[in-house]
């Protein structure tokens, strides 16, 4: 096909570069493209098909970017033939344009630099990071050649340029070798711009999503600057199932917390990880940060963490807990306690804790203030000045009988025996009453620091029982008190009572009588013989 043909294959090879048309073929004896080594007849063919370069396969002995071709695909730039003794590097690829250059492997010629003709390169790593990288100047120079000037006669080749053409001949043939025995491994790594080493691997050769390795066992590292690095062992076989999965996890953040001087402590998802004001080292993400210190509030934030070493600013301004208790007296020198906290002398200005406080003041000689009040964070709450006044009165209050409900200022304060402190200074009424008596009353002073002793004797209120029946000489108990024989009459204060008549050989007699002043009361019994049922009376 001519060279102003509208799509063209440009094939450029050891002895020249020549125009072909958009399909050819590539092989043997009989095919358009005759590369050394390659069985008679055409091993590849490429086609334009609506603008794409396709290869395809015409036999088994071809190899593209180290795998054998078995069916048909595109071309792209960069993709690297193997057939026979050659290498055949595609280095452009347009809709209407295909560059190939082709690079024999043996005999005395070869073409100009080409990027897809590849050499060992060891990295800064040494053995740890061996790759086969591209041969950009290797170019052998034909020991004969027909392009010599003409009139200029023509001079036999020195030796050290046969042993330069036979090293670079068995460099490209080992390099040919081990690219055709590089299996393909798919490398899922984030993020995907991280740096992929392979240490201890001798060859490698690392294109975007992939690695191209010998077969066996190799270690995959990720690293990427400001994450974990990450690696994995893998096992690469001569399949199509090779694949590796990388997760970098970022490095923690670099969190500066300001409190404005206050010492505090800063817990992240509920741990504590250290002081502030400072800067702390805190995991990637969501985090819940806790700031607490003595006194104040805890102050709690959400923050995301960028990670990867990045510093970040909280500033945060702590609110107070606690108040302030201004404790005044008269007289001053009073002894002060909180919550039963012993909290200094007055007059006194006292930090506590916000809320409900009870507060005491006391001194000798003084009756003992106290009180509750409400306090609220960050205030002054002023107690006082409070006037201590003289100290009560003490007395113990006993009654014959005892039991008797006591009274004070017509306040009910117990019964009998009891312990009851008067407000100095005045006089108290003091009410004993119980049923069947008569009320005591009685005023009583109360002495400032004075202990009083009172007994009361209550006078009763009587009624008339009688207590009669058969047979005659029982024994009569009122209230569990033996009071003599049967018929017998008593005057008992005017309450509830028991009353029993018992006698040997016969079942007891029980009843309750309520006598009332001015009227008598008469109980009449019948004992039984024990063994014996009641009989009517």
């Amino acid at each position: 096909m001519s060279s102003i043909a509208y799509a063209q294959v440009r094939v450029r090879e050891p002895l020249g570069e020549r125009i072909l048309g958009e399909n050819i073929s590539i092989g043997g004896t009989d095919s358009d493209v005759v590369v050394p080594g390659a069985n008679p007849g055409p091993a590849l063919a490429i086609e334009r098909r609506k603008g794409v370069w396709v290869l395809e396969p015409r036999g088994k002995a071809a190899r593209v970017n180290g795998r054998s071709l078995t069916s048909s695909r595109d071309l792209c730039k960069g993709d690297v033939l193997a057939l026979g003794e050659a290498q055949i590097a595609v280095t452009d690829v347009s809709r209407t344009l295909l560059r190939i250059e082709i690079h024999h492997l043996v005999g005395n010629a070869t073409v100009a630099p080409t990027a897809a003709v590849a050499t060992l390169v060891v990295g800064e790593q040494g053995d740890d990071d061996v790759e086969i990288q591209p041969l950009a100047a290797l170019r052998i120079v034909p020991l004969t050649t027909n392009t010599r000037p003409a009139g200029t006669s023509a001079r036999p080749a020195s030796p050290m340029r046969w042993v330069l053409g036979g090293i670079a001949a068995v460099i490209l043939a080992v390099v040919a070798v081990v690219t055709s025995m590089l299996e393909p491994l798919a490398v899922d790594v984030l993020p995907s711009d991280a740096h992929l080493l392979t240490p201890g691997t001798m060859v490698a050769i690392r294109n975007p999503g992939r690695v191209l390795l010998l077969p066996g066992k190799h270690i995959i590292r990720a690293e990427r600057d400001g994450y974990v690095a990450a690696q994995a062992d893998v096992e690469v076989r001569d399949d199509d199932t090779n694949s590796v999965r990388l997760r970098l996890e970022k490095l923690p953040g670099k969190l500066n917390v300001d409190t404005g001087g206050v010492s505090a402590t800063v817990s992240v998802d509920g741990v504590e990880v250290g002081h502030a004001p400072g800067v702390l080292s805190v995991p990637a993400g969501e985090r819940t940060v806790m700031i607490s210190a003595p006194r104040y509030v805890d102050y709690i934030t959400n923050v995301t963490i960028q990670g990867a070493g990045e510093s970040q600013a909280l500033k945060a301004k702590l609110q107070t807990s606690w108040g302030s208790l201004k404790v005044l007296s008269i007289p001053e020198g009073a002894h002060v306690s909180i919550d039963g906290v012993d909290s200094g002398t007055t007059p006194a200005t006292i930090a506590a804790p916000s809320g409900v406080r009870r507060v005491q003041i006391a001194t000798a000689g003084r009756k003992t203030w106290e009180s509750s009040v409400v306090l609220r964070a960050g205030e002054t709450l002023s107690v006082g000045p409070v006037t201590l006044g003289q100290p009560d009165a003490h007395m113990t209050l006993r009654s014959d009988p005892t039991g008797a409900d006591a009274t004070v200022a017509g306040t009910h304060l117990g019964r009998t025996p009891a312990e009851i402190d008067l407000p100095s200074g005045i006089a108290h009424q003091v009410v004993l009453s119980a049923p069947g008596y008569k009320n005591w009353i009685q005023a009583v002073f109360a002495e400032p620091g004075r202990k009083l002793s009172v007994l009361a004797r209550l006078e009763p209120i009587l009624a008339r029982v009688s207590v009669q029946g058969d047979p005659a000489g029982a024994e009569v108990l009122v209230d569990g008190v033996p009071r003599g024989k049967a018929p017998q009459s008593f005057e008992l204060p005017a309450a509830e009572h028991r009353i029993e008549v018992r006698k040997e050989g016969f079942q007891t007699f029980k009843t309750v009588v309520t006598p009332e002043a001015g009227l008598d009361r008469a109980v009449q019994f019948r004992l039984v013989p024990v063994g014996q049922t009641n009989a009517p009376r």
